[in-house]
C-alpha cells in the first residue's frame, strides 16, 4: 500500500513539473484530437489539422535548434536506457533534450541519459526491418524496442531480437538483412 501511495505521489509530481508539450509547428497548445505524426522514434502533436502535414513534409526544419524556441515538441516512444517502449503513464522519470521528452522506467536510466543525450540525438539513420528476423516493422509504435549501433537505430520486432542485438550487435548485423534509411515521418497509429 505504501508503494502505491509513493507511486501516485511521484506521478503527480511528474505531471506538475513537466512543461507541456506543444504543437511542433505553431508552438501553441497541442490538441489531442488532431492526428499525430511519428518521426525518428518520437511522436509529435499539433494544434490543428494543417500542422501535421507541414511537419511531415520537413520534420528536420521543425527540429532545428533555432526553431525549437526552448519548447518540447515531441515524446520519444522508447526508454533510452532499455530500448523498450514506454509511455508517460508508466514512466518514473523524464528528461527533455533537443525538443524531445524522454521517459525512463527508473531514475537510474535518467541519470545515465545525461551522458548519452548528445549521442542519441546524432543518430541520423534507421532500419524498420528487424536486423535479427528480417521482419518489416510497419511503424515505430509497432517496434518491440531499438538499439543504436554505429549511428544507426535498429528497431526490432520482438524482445528476443532486441536481446540478441544488444548481446552481439556486430555479429547480428554481419548477417542482417536490415534496410538502412533516413528516418521517415508517418502518421501515428490511432490508439483505440
Amino acid at each position: 500500500m505504501l508503494s502505491l501511495i509513493a507511486s501516485l505521489a511521484l506521478a503527480g509530481t511528474f505531471a506538475q513539473d513537466a512543461k507541456p508539450i506543444v504543437c511542433a509547428v505553431m508552438h501553441s497548445a497541442a490538441n489531442e484530437s488532431v492526428a499525430k505524426v511519428d518521426f525518428a522514434g518520437a511522436r509529435f502533436s499539433f494544434c490543428c489539422g494543417g500542422c501535421d502535414s507541414q511537419f511531415k513534409s520537413s520534420p528536420a526544419k521543425f527540429l532545428a535548434k533555432d526553431a525549437l524556441k526552448g519548447d518540447t515538441i515531441g515524446e520519444f516512444l522508447f526508454d533510452p536506457a532499455t530500448g523498450l517502449p514506454i509511455t508517460a503513464k508508466k514512466a518514473k522519470a523524464w528528461a527533455d533534450h533537443g525538443g524531445i521528452r524522454y521517459y525512463f522506467a527508473n531514475a537510474a536510466g535518467k541519470t545515465a541519459f545525461a551522458s548519452q543525450a548528445e549521442a542519441l540525438a546524432k543518430v541520423t539513420k534507421e532500419s524498420l526491418v528487424c536486423p535479427i528476423s528480417g521482419e518489416t516493422i510497419k511503424d515505430y509504435a509497432s517496434a518491440a524496442g531499438y538499439a543504436d549501433v554505429d549511428g544507426v537505430r535498429y528497431y526490432t520486432c520482438c524482445a528476443n531480437c532486441l536481446g540478441a542485438l544488444r548481446k552481439d550487435a556486430k555479429g547480428a548485423l554481419a548477417k542482417s538483412k536490415a534496410v538502412i534509411t533516413a528516418p521517415k515521418a508517418m502518421a501515428a497509429p490511432k490508439v483505440g
